[in-house]
C-alpha cells in the first residue's frame, strides 16, 4: 500500500477497555494537519459523538464524563461511518497507542461491513514512535507534553478531539528535526547553475510559524542552556577560549 501523505491525528472515547467484550465508541476525535502545522478551523477537525446503543459505566464516565444520557439522542456508529471515512480516507492516521483505537474502529467497521480501518488509512503509533525517539522516557501523552512543554492544562478529563489536538502538538514536537541530507550520488561537476536572485520567490514565514518557531527555540535554550545559532546576530564574535 502506497503511503498516505495526509496526517490525521485522531483519539477515541469508549464505554470501557474491551472492543471484543462489546464496549463501543461513544467519541472520535480528529485533527487534519496542514503540512506540519495544525490550524484551528472547521475543515481540519471532526468531532463525533456516538450512542452506543448500551448503558456508559460510571467508571467509565469517570474518565472522560461522557453520560449515556448525554449521547441518548446521538447518532449510531453505522449512521456517521461514512462521514467519518470520507473525513479520514487515504489519510495516514497518527494514533497513541494505536491498537486499542483500531481495535474498536475495526470492530464498528466490521459490524457494519465496512472492512477494517487499515483498509483506508496508514497507521502511525506515536507510543511506538516515542519509545524509538526517546528511549528510557515516559512515553504517556501527558508525559510527553511535559517534556515539550505543550500546555495541557485543559485536559482535567479525557475527550476525543482535545486528546487529537494535543497529539499533533506532540507529534510535529516528535518528527522535528533535520531531514536526511547526502549528496554521496551527485555528480557535482555537473549540478545545474544556481538561479538569479532577482528569479527567486521568497515565501517568508507568517505570524503562527514565527510564534511556533520561537517556542521551539525557548525549549531548545532552556535544555541546552546556551543560545541556539539561529538567534545570535550575524557578526557576534565566538567565546573567547579560556587561558590554559
Amino acid at each position: 500500500m502506497a503511503a498516505r501523505n495526509r496526517l490525521i491525528t485522531l483519539d477515541t472515547e469508549t464505554t470501557g477497555l474491551n472492543a471484543k467484550g462489546g464496549d463501543r465508541i461513544i467519541e472520535i476525535g480528529c485533527v487534519a494537519l496542514d503540512g506540519r502545522v495544525m490550524k484551528s478551523t472547521k475543515e481540519n477537525h471532526l468531532q463525533i459523538f456516538i450512542n452506543p446503543e448500551r448503558e456508559v459505566p460510571e467508571d467509565a464516565v469517570a474518565i472522560h464524563g461522557i453520560t449515556t444520557e448525554f449521547l441518548a439522542d446521538k447518532p449510531k456508529f453505522s449512521e456517521v461511518a461514512d462521514k467519518f471515512l470520507d473525513f479520514v480516507r487515504d489519510s495516514t492516521l497518527v494514533i497513541h497507542n494505536a491498537a486499542f483505537d483500531t481495535g474498536f474502529l475495526n470492530m464498528e467497521l466490521e459490524r457494519i461491513g465496512k472492512g477494517r480501518i487499515e483498509d483506508y488509512c496508514d497507521v502511525i503509533d506515536t507510543v511506538k514512535l516515542a519509545k524509538k525517539l526517546l528511549p528510557g522516557r515516559a512515553v504517556s501523552l501527558d508525559s510527553l507534553c511535559r517534556y515539550y512543554e505543550i500546555d495541557n492544562s485543559n485536559r482535567t478529563l479525557h475527550g476525543a478531539l482535545l486528546d487529537a489536538e494535543l497529539l499533533a502538538e506532540v507529534y510535529i514536537s516528535l518528527t522535528r528535526g533535520q531531514d536526511t541530507l547526502t549528496l554521496v550520488n551527485e555528480d557535482i561537476d555537473n549540478l545545474p547553475p544556481m538561479p538569479k536572485e532577482e528569479d527567486c520567490v521568497i515565501i517568508r514565514a507568517n505570524a503562527e510559524e514565527l510564534a511556533e518557531h520561537n517556542r521551539i527555540l525557548d525549549i531548545a535554550e532552556k535544555k541546552s542552556k546556551s543560545t541556539p545559532a539561529w538567534r545570535k546576530e550575524p557578526n557576534e564574535p565566538a567565546p573567547a577560549e579560556s587561558a590554559p
